[in-house]
């Protein structure tokens, strides 16, 4: 690593741990809030996965029921259990990536799950303000994102668990006054190697690898007050190489530029180079006459090279099934869903996902990444529908409102899956598959993208149910505006939810 890329690193980790609250417009936090009550509603939905659960009652972690001790923070598992910053850090990140929900910025990272969970756990034990919160994760955002930007990783390294716990490490330093670049000194000599291969097999131990960079930005603190020291080159050194000639890290940070604001927000409960083919397939399957979707024989998606990764068959699990295009397509099909219970591996849908081909085309290439299009082509025997994205709903260039990123905090928090959005033929915003003809059609059975949502939209609901609905609904409020909370302690978080299996 040169001397003058590491300046370049430490220069900016130095202006964004600079930040203030009044250096922020309010357009920025009000975003900023967004992006926080999201990363928390994907953390606790993900914290009901049985292995987070069982992760939490193990004994060694040594989260209690009730805070004991030195100041603690709130783990996200459905027991409301207590620990050490660093430990609720590592848990909740972990939680984070289980649905493949947590928000991105291209290229190509996922900034907010590396930041917001150390940022969260620091701000709770510290008892720092809301605005002091907002203002750590828009720095800490700031840095991971122009880290993922101004590296082309190895094709065989994934971008999980590695830079992102300098932007973790730089949110700490924010709200403990402590020097930014010393805490990302440290966290950056404790980074993981991560790899694409361990998605593809389903290897469940990878979505520890945003808890650990979590861990690692709240122990930089640690280790900073113990008196130890670190250096960016520990890892920075490896992929050096790989900087891009049009490299930001020079960029001012300024107020009109942050991050945070050209991020996306997910609604397919799978890997983001998936997005844009599935709100495609959306709109190809309403202009088909066919109603049936086993009468699709083919399903041809033309897309990015960068989406390539991901066109290969499903192992036989949930997480290899959320890094294949093939399988996201082949149950958005045929269960009328891309939420999390979707994607649980089912040999039919395997076998049905052989119908789809992915191919790139250079001319999409052109305009990666500030757009990510796809093409659909469905074809049956008696006919063919086409329709194309240029970025999936949620992508800043199509942005996810308000109302949106509530509804999918709420339904993943009572059961349900998040809606898949987009805008409607007339520019307005509507719920996918909601459309009078199609919900006509589809009333006899027939399935098709997302009408397992409209199903649930339309089912009938106890009042118990409604209430849980009603109160997350202010709880994702008070999560996306806190700034006018003097003590995170006093944050909500999602209320304490049943265990998966047992029962209200």
């Amino acid at each position: 690593m040169t001397a003058a890329l590491r300046r370049q690193v430490e220069e900016l980790i130095a202006r964004a741990g600079a930040l203030t609250p009044a250096e922020l417009p309010p357009d920025t936090v009000a975003h900023a809030g967004l992006v926080l009550a999201d990363s928390v509603g994907v953390m606790c939905a993900g914290a009901r996965s049985p292995e987070v659960v069982a992760l939490a009652d193990d004994p060694s972690l040594g989260l209690t029921r009730a805070p004991a001790g030195p100041p603690s923070a709130r783990a996200l598992v459905p027991a409301a259990l207590h620990g050490t910053p660093a430990t609720v850090a590592w848990l909740n990140g972990t939680a984070g990536t289980f649905l493949e929900l947590d928000e991105g910025f291209r290229p190509t990272g996922h900034p907010a799950m590396h930041v917001v969970p150390a940022a969260l756990a620091v701000a709770e034990a510290s008892g720092a303000s809301g605005a002091a919160l907002i203002t750590a994760v828009t720095a800490g955002y700031e840095v991971a994102a122009r880290l993922f930007e101004s590296f082309v990783l190895p094709h065989a390294m994934h971008p999980h668990g590695h830079v992102g716990a300098l932007g973790a490490a730089t949110a700490v330093a924010v709200l403990s006054g402590e020097d930014p670049v010393a805490l990302a000194r440290i966290a950056a000599t404790q980074p993981l190697l991560t790899g694409w291969d361990a998605c593809y097999a389903g290897a469940s131990a990878r979505n520890t690898w945003t808890g650990h960079a979590n861990r690692a930005g709240v122990q930089a603190g640690v280790l900073h007050r113990a008196g130890f020291t670190g250096s960016l080159a520990s890892h920075l050194s490896v992929i050096a190489p790989y900087v891009r000639e049009d490299s930001t890290l020079t960029e001012p940070v300024a107020a009109d530029t942050l991050r945070i604001r050209r991020n996306y927000f997910k609604f397919h409960s799978s890997c983001a180079l998936n997005h844009s083919a599935l709100d495609a397939l959306r709109t190809a399957w309403d202009g088909l006459a066919e109603r049936d979707p086993l009468a699709v024989r083919r399903i041809e998606v033309t897309t990015v090279s960068a989406a390539l990764r991901v066109d290969r068959q499903a192992e036989p699990n949930a997480l290899s099934t959320r890094f294949s295009l093939p399988y996201a397509v082949a149950t958005a099909l045929l269960t009328g869903s891309t939420g999390p219970a979707s994607f649980a591996w089912d040999p039919r849908t395997a076998d049905f996902a052989r119908r789809v081909t992915v191919t790139a085309d250079p001319a999409l290439d052109e305009r990666w990444p500030d757009e990510s299009p796809a093409r659909v082509i469905l074809r049956t025997a008696t006919g063919s529908s086409e329709a194309s994205v240029d970025n999936p709903y949620g992508h800043h260039s199509r942005p996810a409102t308000r109302e949106a990123l509530r509804e999918k905090f709420v339904a993943l928090l009572t059961g349900g899956a998040p809606l898949a959005r987009q805008e409607g033929r007339d520019g307005s915003e509507e719920s996918a598959g909601l459309e009078e003809s199609a919900r006509s059609e589809r009333s006899a059975g027939a399935a098709g993208p997302f009408t397992g949502e409209e199903r649930a939209l339309r089912g009938g609901a106890p009042a118990a149910f409604v209430d849980r609905r009603e109160q997350l609904g202010r709880v994702f409020d008070a999560l996306a505006d806190p700034g006018t909370t003097g003590d995170c302690a006093t944050l909500p978080l999602p209320p304490a939810l049943p265990r998966p299996g047992v029962p209200d």
